[in-house]
C-alpha cells in the first residue's frame, strides 16, 4: 500500500465491534498486511489513564461537558502518538471508536450542543477522517440483553449503567451520521451470526479498499 488507511468500527454497546475488530485484524494480518489494532478512549498511555476516569462507575458527579472534553483529548492524543504515525509508515488501522462515538454518545445521547467545540474539532479530528467506518447496527433492546449477560462476568462501566430511552437516542445518533456520510459508512446488521458478519467485513475491505 502507497499509504495506510483509518478502519473505524462504530456501534452501540454490545454490538460486538470489538469481535469484529480483531477477527477483522487476524484476517489482514494472514494476508501479510501491517495492522495497528486500537482503541478510543484507551489506545495510549495517556489514554488509558483518561479511560479509567470515563468509565468509572463510582464517578457519578462527572459531568457531560467534562467528559466531551475528555474524549477529545483522548482522540487527540491518540491521533498524534500512535494513529497518524502508524498510517505515514502504511499501516492499516483499525480502530474501536473514533469521533462517530463523541456524536452519538454525547451529542445525542446527552443531547449537548457540541457547536461549541466545533473550532478543536475542525482543526485535530476532521483533517484526519477514517477512510471507512463500518457500523454494526443492534437494537437499543438488544444492548440491554447484551450487557446484561457481559455484566454476569465483569463488572459495570458508566456506560453500562445507561437507560434504554440514552441508547435510542445514541441509535439514532449513528443512523443519522452513517446517511449523512454513506461513502464512508457501512452499515451492517450486527444481530446476525459472527461469522457472517465477519465474511462481510473481509467483502468490504476487499471491495473499499482494494485488498486482495
Amino acid at each position: 500500500m502507497d499509504s495506510g488507511k483509518l478502519i473505524t468500527f462504530e456501534g452501540l454497546d454490545g454490538c460486538g465491534k470489538s469481535t469484529q475488530l480483531e477477527k477483522a485484524t487476524d484476517w489482514l494480518n494472514a494476508q501479510g498486511y501491517s495492522v495497528l489494532k486500537t482503541r478510543q478512549p484507551g489506545g495510549t498511555i495517556i489514554g488509558q489513564q483518561i479511560r479509567s476516569i470515563l468509565l468509572n462507575p463510582e464517578h457519578e458527579e462527572l459531568q457531560p461537558e467534562s467528559e466531551l472534553l475528555l474524549y477529545l483529548a483522548d482522540r487527540i492524543q491518540h491521533l498524534q502518538e500512535l494513529i497518524l504515525p502508524a498510517k505515514t509508515a502504511g499501516k492499516i488501522v483499525l480502530c474501536d471508536r473514533f469521533h462517530d462515538s463523541t456524536v452519538a454518545y454525547q451529542g445525542y445521547g446527552r443531547g449537548l450542543n457540541l457547536n461549541s467545540i466545533e473550532s478543536i474539532v475542525a482543526h485535530c479530528i476532521k483533517p484526519y477522517a477514517p477512510d471507512l467506518t463500518i457500523l454494526l447496527n443492534i437494537s437499543p433492546e438488544t444492548v440491554a440483553s447484551r450487557l446484561e449477560c457481559r455484566q454476569e462476568h465483569a463488572e459495570k462501566d458508566r456506560l453500562d449503567l445507561e437507560s434504554l430511552s440514552f441508547f435510542k437516542r445514541v441509535a439514532q445518533g449513528f443512523q443519522e451520521l452513517a446517511a449523512t456520510e454513506p461513502d464512508r459508512f457501512i452499515c451492517i446488521n450486527g444481530e446476525q451470526d459472527i461469522e457472517d458478519i465477519h465474511l462481510q467485513i473481509v467483502n468490504i475491505l476487499q471491495q473499499r479498499l482494494q485488498l486482495s
